[in-house]
């Protein structure tokens, strides 16, 4: 008899620290649910707020062209993503890539590649009015017309313009713009034009 109040006494106490672990493990996991959910919370509206600063932006261009026997044709895409650092100020990554096809009468076509990879820097200045800068990376297929070989190259790009978006800030949008390419205009051995024309579509500048 005496040793079952022993047995009896024992799973009581035995029973009785398991019911004080199980409630203070309850206690503890309600502690840190709310920690949690905070912080879940609170990297939620940090990631809102990157997004509502983020607008998207890219261009695309179809040309035809013919010279004294030559004929050419190109088409190229031109995809960016700004960030509004403060007021009519952005910046981002540009990407674009251009394909050119050049025929002359009596040889086979030339299919020409370039990738040219830089960031920009973008201000409004008046409604849709705004002036951009950038700098990149080209890498590019070029052709030497007195042997008609193609050639890898690259260089890097500066270049300034303005244009004008033609959309309610914040929503869509199409834009046209005029760059000039210094690094083009500065090189004696290239015959392309340092002037460049743009044409695109934006959402949520």
């Amino acid at each position: 008899m005496q040793l079952n109040k022993h047995t009896s006494l024992l799973f009581a106490t035995v029973f009785l620290a398991l019911l004080s672990q199980t409630a203070d493990a309850q206690r503890r996991d309600r502690e840190r649910e709310p920690k949690q959910d905070r912080e879940s919370t609170q990297e939620k509206e940090e990631l809102k707020g990157l997004a509502s600063r983020l607008w998207y932006g890219g261009g695309v261009n179809i040309g035809f062209g013919g010279f004294n026997g030559y004929s050419s044709f190109n088409f190229g895409v031109s995809p960016m993503v700004g960030y509004k650092i403060a007021g009519p100020l952005s910046a981002g990554p540009r990407v674009a890539y251009d394909f050119n096809s050049l025929k002359q009468r009596g040889f086979k076509s030339i299919n020409l590649h370039s990738f040219d990879v830089g960031a920009f820097v973008r201000c409004r200045v008046f409604r849709g009015l705004f002036v951009q800068g950038e700098i990149s990376n080209e890498w590019f297929q070029d052709i030497d017309y007195s042997t008609l070989d193609k050639f890898n190259d690259n260089r890097v790009n500066q270049r300034l313009g303005a244009g004008w978006n033609f959309g309610e800030p914040g929503g869509a949008g199409s834009e046209i713009s005029v760059l000039y390419n210094f690094k083009i205009a500065n090189d004696i051995n290239t015959y392309r034009n340092p002037i460049e024309y743009r044409f695109g579509f934006t959402w949520r500048f």
